[in-house]
């Protein structure tokens, strides 16, 4: 018995729409967020942090009307080697570069564009290095090296 076109295709529409309209299960959920993650401190703290993990500090000052900060942080900062690599070697701190202690850092340092990264040395806070603007994977993973020789 054949079906008819209209009948295959709404079996293939119906399919469609109950597959995209599901929730991802816990696993799903684990692979999604894969990617650096963020310190939930202040800078004072970040710095403490890191002094006793002996690891570096890596600070991502944004504006929430940015263009490519939003960009940099879906396609850079969610990759998976980017969060291996920087969650181990890094403490990271997101700050808004237009409010409070992030407006505070920015005023202190200069800034004039966004998205500035600064990578600081966790021990006293002395800034090692300052980029702007949009960096792929490979650009920032090779930053991260730069200063963790690996």
């Amino acid at each position: 018995m054949k079906l008819p076109f209209t009948s295959i295709l709404m079996a293939v529409l119906f399919t469609s729409i109950f597959y995209g309209f599901t929730t991802p299960n816990e696993k799903d959920k684990t692979e999604i967020r894969k990617g650096i993650d963020f310190y939930n401190g202040d800078y004072h703290e970040a710095l403490e942090k890191a002094k006793k993990e002996k690891k570096l500090v890596f600070v991502y000052l944004y504006a929430n009307w940015c263009g490519v900060c939003k960009a940099l942080k879906k396609n850079t900062f969610r990759d998976k080697s980017v969060g291996e690599f920087y969650n181990k070697e890094f403490i990271n701190l997101a700050l808004n570069a237009e409010k409070g202690e992030g407006a505070e850092i920015a005023q202190r340092i200069g800034l004039r564009s966004y998205p500035t990264l600064l990578y600081l040395d966790g021990g006293n806070g002395r800034i090692l290095t300052r980029v702007s603007g949009y960096k792929s994977v490979t650009e920032f993973m090779n930053l991260g090296k730069i200063y963790t020789q690996k």
